[in-house]
């Protein structure tokens, strides 16, 4: 029998990961990275029992050893040898709407800082911000479906800039069994024309991606403290095309499986953080890599976030 929690931490989601790369990458090696990577237990799990508004900031801190990659057939070669880091700062706005008191809305920006540095090439700069919001609803109380959507605008330093406008649509579900967690999302990224001074013009493929997360919390879940965890992703996107010279992009397709295990903290006050609660701390830790792809460096990384509610 199922064991339901009344009242959860407060978790929002963490929009993206290495994906943000695709400019800086394309110019050495397919982006590695796969969207919402940087997910952990709880991350679509968030409650309508609150009162009033809350806000959250959190800054994620990536980085990725790039000496891998994945050739067109999925055979493991050398990659372009960088290291790249990431660091994502993202601040949340979340309301309610009294006539739906078991849905929850918010409203995020979030900004990549970004260096790929090596041997031979080396990018750094303020990448395209992901602007965009979300909708939840709690059919139980420990139970979150919903639906986000984001737009990702192309103003990041010329270094750093895809160039491009995308479109992030997703589904997410959260729940627990008893000690154990499952979170999952479902979602893509509609891509648009990148248009490049100097360059030609592409049409870059969509691409579609799966998150899922299982934890287990050592200690009771309606109050939790470390939850180990571990992840599976994937992502496929299609190849680009080339306006310009009406030809395809040969092995501009790609895809990407991995594999991860971390750990996520809680700090709060109290054991009840929905009840009139505002203050909440959390801290995870996780390790990934790739078990397959193609046409994409191997992900080989550590992904650290720490989040504060007010």
């Amino acid at each position: 029998m199922q064991t339901r929690h009344p009242r959860q931490t407060i978790r929002r989601r963490r929009t993206c990961t290495l994906a943000l790369l695709g400019a800086v990458c394309s110019m050495t090696a397919h982006a590695s990275g796969i969207p919402f990577a940087t997910d952990r237990p709880q991350t679509w799990q968030l409650s309508s029992d609150f009162e009033g508004t809350y806000d959250s900031f959190g800054q994620n801190i990536e980085w990725n050893h790039d000496s891998r990659a994945f050739d067109s057939h999925g055979n493991q070669i050398a990659g372009p040898g960088t290291n790249t880091f990431v660091g994502l700062s993202t601040f949340i706005h979340y309301w309610k709407v009294p006539s739906l008191p078991h849905v929850g809305f918010n409203a995020s920006i979030t900004l990549p800082a970004i260096r790929t540095q090596g041997a031979q090439f080396s990018a750094s700069g303020i990448g395209d911000p992901l602007i965009g919001g979300l909708v939840w609803y709690n059919p139980a109380p420990a139970t979150t479906l919903g639906f986000q959507a984001y737009m990702q605008v192309p103003i990041g330093q010329d270094a750093v800039s895809t160039n491009t406008w995308s479109f992030w649509p997703s589904v997410f579900y959260d729940d627990w069994y008893g000690h154990l967690n499952v979170d999952l999302l479902l979602g893509g990224i509609l891509r648009g024309r990148t248009l490049r001074s100097g360059h030609d013009d592409l049409s870059p493929g969509n691409t579609f991606h799966l998150n899922l997360r299982v934890g287990y919390s050592i200690s009771p879940p309606d109050n939790p403290f470390a939850i180990p965890f571990v992840g599976f992703d994937y992502q496929t996107s299609g190849g680009t095309f080339n306006q310009t010279a009406s030809i395809p992009v040969s092995n501009s397709a790609s895809r990407e499986t991995t594999v991860g295990i971390g750990v996520l903290f809680q700090f709060k006050p109290n054991s009840l953080p929905f009840l009139h609660q505002k203050m909440y701390d959390q801290l995870s830790i996780q390790y990934q890599h790739s078990v397959s792809g193609r046409n994409t460096t191997l992900t080989n990384g550590i992904l650290v976030q720490a989040w504060h509610y007010w």
